[in-house]
């Protein structure tokens, strides 16, 4: 029995996604250490997996703009990496897997010198498609952001790029044809898809009759278009009403299995959710990751992008994609792509594959 460690991004966007690997290490056989603030220890819990407990600087949402999110994600790596390396050389594992923008988890890695892989939750950056180009504005970074890239050098030890290649394997929490240029990628890269469990810590959800659309962004738009239309409205904010249901925790994937549409922000953990299930979306992004998630499913036909949501806009989406055979047909081939690439199952036999060598 081996002693792995996940270390992510301490929001549930980020935590929630990884669930499902936790599970099927835990069934294997492992011991499973997650560090996660305590509003999400009872989630870790479910898996098996023990929650390591420690507070964070970071508040959420991040901010919309890249470098002002990477400079709070930065201020908490420099703030947990202490407690979080205390901690694990009290308990060594034997392996470490770190989510992208969870940084102090690959320095605890590193300085305990412990083998390590990434979990992306992020489109990836090869030779041939590159992230970072992506996210770079035409006019690029001002004097203000190359000095913050300076200081995560001296605290990384390395450039970005380099920190980031600096381990062996990664694991993407997406399917290779969701990837940009996913073919070039060779088998250090495992698209494994997304990482399901039941949720148990999520409350039960009975659909109601006739169609469903699920809103975690827009909400409030979304509430206005749903007025009067024949399909049920399940949200997170603002005001119940007849053919409207809101609650503060969506339990996303019992909804999912009944949805027709889901409009989202367009994280990577939501549109894989969503494809898992079928799903076509309306993409309201909100971040640049987001954006580039959105700009993918509307180049793959599985759903469309709406920079600026209207009620009368979400109205006509939502019977747009509920009736467009060729999108659906789209995306009930990107469902069985997702289910081909393995999930969790696959995702463990890489971290095996880590822990045989």
């Amino acid at each position: 029995m081996a002693h792995i460690a996940i270390f992510l991004l301490p929001e549930r966007g980020h935590v929630l996604p990884a669930l499902g690997l936790a599970e099927e290490l835990v069934r294997r056989g492992h011991r499973v250490s997650v560090p996660v603030p305590a509003p999400l220890a009872a989630a870790v819990s479910s898996t098996g997996a023990t929650p390591r407990c420690h507070d964070t600087t970071l508040s959420f949402p991040l901010p919309a703009e890249l470098h002002f999110a990477a400079r709070a994600v930065f201020a908490d790596a420099e703030a947990t990496l202490p407690v979080l390396e205390r901690l694990f050389r009290a308990d060594p594992p034997d392996l470490v897997l770190w989510d992208i923008a969870a940084w102090a988890g690959a320095l605890v890695a590193r300085r305990l010198g412990v083998p390590d892989l990434l979990v992306e939750s992020l489109l990836s950056s090869n030779g041939h498609w590159s992230l970072g180009d992506a996210a770079v504005p035409s006019t690029g970074f001002g004097p203000d952001v190359v000095e913050f890239f300076t200081r995560v050098h001296g605290f990384v030890g390395s450039a970005l790029p380099e920190f980031m290649t600096g381990v062996r394997r990664r694991i993407a929490l997406f399917p290779r044809e969701f990837q940009p240029e996913g073919d070039t990628f060779g088998d250090w890269h495992a698209f494994v898809g997304p990482c399901l469990t039941s949720r148990p810590f999520q409350a039960p959800w009975t659909p109601p009759g006739g169609p469903v659309v699920l809103a975690t962004a827009a909400v409030e738009e979304c509430a206005e278009a749903a007025i009067g239309m024949p399909w049920h409205l399940v949200t997170t904010g603002g005001r119940a009403a007849s053919n409207v249901e809101v609650h503060d925790d969506v339990p996303q994937l019992r909804v999912l299995e009944h949805a027709a549409v889901f409009v989202t922000n367009g994280g990577m953990a939501g549109v894989m959710e969503a494809l898992h299930h079928g799903v076509p979306m309306i993409v309201v992004p909100r971040m640049t990751d987001q954006r580039l998630n959105g700009q993918r499913v509307e180049e793959l036909g599985l759903g469309v992008v709406l920079d600026t949501a209207t009620a009368e806009g979400v109205r006509s989406l939502v019977d747009q994609l509920a009736s467009d055979s060729a999108i659906s047909a789209r995306v009930e081939d990107m469902q069985r792509m997702i289910h081909r690439a393995g999930g969790s199952t696959a995702a463990a036999d890489v971290v095996e594959e880590e822990l045989a060598r």
